[in-house]
C-alpha cells in the first residue's frame, strides 16, 4: 500500500547555522578585502597626486627664480675701454642682493633694508628690455608681476632697470606663498602657492679668479656688502601639500632645506627642491 503524499519525508533540508556563520565570515572577510584595497589605493592616488602637485609647483617656482637670476647684472654695452678692453654698460651696480631675515618692505621704491626677523628674501636687479621680459600693454618691458617699467635717466642712453624682490609671505587665507614685488612700489604678488620655506645661499668668487667659487653662505657672511663677488647662487623652495595627506601608516619623515631629518605633525607631507643658478653676466666681468 503506498503512503499518502502528505506523508511522504522530503529529501530536503536547510542549511545549519553553522553553515550559515561560516557563509557570512567568509562573505565578511572578502568584502572586508576589498574594502582595504579600496581604501589602500584611494589613499595612495591621493599621496601620488599631491607629490605630483608639489613637484610642478616646485618646478615652475625654481623656474621663475633661475630665470631671472641669469638674467642678473644684465646690461647693454655702451662703450669699451681700449686699454683694459673693459665694456662700459648702462648699469653697473649689484647684480644680486638678498637679506636671511627678508626685507623690511620690499615694495619700497628706493633700496630694500634688512627686516629684524624673517625668511630669505632676494633681489634680481638688471637692465630689461622687451626681449627679456614681458612686453607691457604700454609697448615697454615689465618687472615679476607685469607691471610697467619707468625709465632710468640716470645714465645715457635711458634704460629700463628692474628691482624684482622675491620672498615667501603667507596669504590671507592662511596659505604659504612665494611672492614677487619691485621697487615700482606695487603691493607684490603670489607667484607659487604652497611654498612654505625658501633659503638661498650665495656662491663668492676668489677676487683673483672670478669664475672660481670658493664657498656657499648665506646673505649674512656675504664678505662684500655689495654682492659684488656673488657669481652664483642656490635656492631651496620647500614645498608643501596642499592638504593633509598623510595617514597613520604613511611616513611622516622628511628633510627640509638643510638636509635635516624632520617629522610632519600636521599630515602635511613636504618635500624640499633645490636648484643652482650661475649669474652669467657676473661670470664675465
Amino acid at each position: 500500500m503506498k503512503r499518502p503524499p502528505l506523508l511522504i519525508r522530503s529529501r530536503q533540508r536547510g542549511l545549519s547555522i553553522v553553515e550559515v556563520l561560516v557563509s557570512l565570515v567568509i562573505g565578511l572577510v572578502v568584502v572586508g578585502a576589498v574594502l582595504l584595497s579600496y581604501i589602500t589605493s584611494g589613499q595612495t592616488n591621493k599621496l601620488q597626486a599631491a607629490y605630483a602637485q608639489m613637484n610642478e609647483d616646485a618646478q615652475v617656482g625654481l623656474q621663475i627664480l633661475s630665470r631671472d637670476l641669469q638674467l642678473a647684472g644684465y646690461a647693454q654695452p655702451t662703450s669699451m675701454d681700449p686699454a683694459t678692453f673693459q665694456f662700459g654698460r648702462t648699469y653697473s651696480g649689484h647684480a644680486v642682493f638678498g637679506c636671511d631675515t627678508g626685507f623690511v618692505a620690499a615694495n619700497t621704491t628706493g633700496a630694500v633694508a634688512c627686516a629684524g626677523a624673517g625668511s630669505p628674501a632676494i633681489e634680481v636687479v638688471y637692465e630689461a628690455d622687451l626681449s627679456n621680459s614681458v612686453p607691457h600693454s604700454s609697448g615697454v618691458p615689465s618687472d615679476c608681476l607685469g607691471a610697467a617699467l619707468t625709465q632710468d635717466t640716470t645714465a645715457t642712453p635711458f634704460f629700463y632697470l628692474t628691482h624684482n624682490r622675491y620672498y615667501v609671505s603667507v596669504s590671507t587665507l592662511g596659505r604659504s606663498e612665494l611672492h614677487c614685488a619691485s621697487k615700482l612700489g606695487n603691493s607684490g604678488g603670489a607667484l607659487v602657492d604652497n611654498v612654505e620655506t625658501m633659503k638661498i645661499w650665495y656662491g663668492e668668487a676668489n677676487p683673483a679668479d672670478k669664475r672660481q667659487i670658493v664657498r656657499y653662505v648665506s646673505a649674512a657672511n656675504v664678505l662684500d656688502p655689495t654682492f659684488a663677488h656673488v657669481v652664483s647662487v642656490r635656492v631651496c623652495l620647500l614645498m608643501r601639500s596642499a592638504e593633509p595627506v598623510l595617514s597613520a601608516e604613511d611616513p611622516a619623515n622628511y628633510f627640509d632645506c638643510d638636509s635635516v631629518a624632520q617629522v610632519s605633525a600636521d599630515r602635511f607631507a613636504r618635500r624640499a627642491y633645490f636648484t643652482t643658478t650661475a649669474l652669467r653676466n657676473k661670470m664675465t666681468f
